[in-house]
């Protein structure tokens, strides 16, 4: 009988996600009354917000940890946009500890239906892929691989129990796409990120390709991109996409580009980098081979900090955007499709119990200790 957690497959290409979570960490987000509001941004207090505020002056006057990201995570039962702060809007501010202002040790899980809708078993074992070097999201020295790999994990779980799957590292992104999934050698792979496929037709194949060849789960989580260039660079100053036409733009191996296409930011009116590991573009940036680095903001201040060189970089907040990351599978897949409800419910369930934010909280915190 095939195991319901993780197995043990090794060969040249293949390592193993180790038995995932023990157990469910104590969920968040209830709140014993309404937290007092701080007229100071400050740790583990509310925050009215006042105009000129932003997420990332907010997070580094109060020096949260984990930054805007973790704060933009605390809220999003406020916040809708990160980059969109209103007046009076009240926030917020995470703990040094990264638990809420005013949140109860022991939390009611609310009543759901997803039990009684529970989607039904498949005849076999969903077989799921991701691979390791995407620190906090997926890696395999990380507590359960990763944040979204304990994601995955759980939902697998709590859609439904009795599902069979095995959860592997394939340590070759391109494969995930390419090969894996067109071939059904693997049903699911994440974390992928999809491009607007509403507008498929603005996008160049290899984007395009991401809408036209695959099915999506629900969005797991939401990142920051953020745009970094040298303190006193020609494009320190930039505050449009337009200012970067002309750079060289640096952005890791195997990452998508469907949202700088969007913005005009293709070749010949930019240059790109693209053959190099995640954290292989900032050396680029402190030699000059490139001008801009661009990729996810939680990984990226990470890498950057760990190269010692946040002193040394701007943020270009203005051009801030953000993507959903999601478990794709192929549209050729038929059992594939039918596990996509299982991952959905779970998903929904773990984000109801408020488990969800205990991994991301306990994953961001592993990152900025460590």
């Amino acid at each position: 009988m095939t195991q319901k957690h993780p197995l043990k497959v090794q060969n040249q290409y293949l390592s193993v996600l180790m038995t995932g979570t023990a157990g469910v960490a104590l969920a968040l987000g209830v709140l014993g009354g309404a937290p007092q509001q701080a007229a100071a941004q400050e740790l583990c207090s509310s925050y009215a917000v006042v105009r000129g505020d932003t997420l990332s002056g907010i997070a580094g006057t109060a020096d949260v940890p984990g930054g805007f990201q973790f704060l933009f995570n605390a809220n999003t039962d406020v916040l809708a946009n990160p980059n969109l702060l209103e007046v009076g809007q009240v926030i917020k501010i995470p703990c040094a500890d990264g638990s809420l202002p005013g949140a109860e040790a022991s939390v009611v899980r609310p009543a759901t239906p997803l039990a009684a809708a529970q989607p039904a078993e498949l005849s076999r074992p969903i077989r799921i892929a991701t691979a390791t070097g995407y620190a906090p999201f997926t890696d395999e020295g990380l507590p359960g691989g990763g944040m979204i790999t304990q994601m995955v994990d759980r939902s697998m779980q709590l859609g439904n129990p009795d599902q069979e799957y095995t959860l592997v590292f394939i340590n070759d992104w391109g494969s995930h796409l390419e090969t894996l999934l067109p071939s059904g050698a693997i049903d699911m792979v994440f974390p992928w990120f999809r491009p607007n496929c509403d507008r498929v037709e603005n996008l160049s194949p290899a984007s395009a390709y991401r809408c036209t060849d695959f099915n999506h789960s629900e969005p797991f989580y939401e990142l920051f991109v953020d745009f970094y260039t040298l303190n006193g660079s020609d494009y320190a100053a930039a505050d449009s996409y337009d200012d970067l036409i002309g750079a060289r733009i640096c952005r890791p191996e195997a990452w998508f580009t469907f949202d700088l296409e969007a913005e005009g930011l293709t070749p010949p009116n930019v240059d790109y980098i693209t053959t190099v590991e995640q954290n292989g573009c900032w050396p680029l940036l402190v030699t000059g081979e490139v001008d801009i680095v661009t990729y996810d903001a939680l990984p990226a201040e990470e890498d950057a900090r760990n190269a010692g060189l946040t002193d040394q970089i701007t943020t270009l907040e203005a051009l801030r955007g953000t993507v959903t990351s999601h478990v794709f599978v192929s549209k050729n897949n038929p059992i594939a499709n039918e596990a996509l409800p299982i991952l959905n419910a779970g998903l929904e369930e773990l984000r109801l119990s408020g488990e969800w934010f205990s991994i991301v909280r306990e994953s961001i915190r592993e990152t900025v200790e460590n």
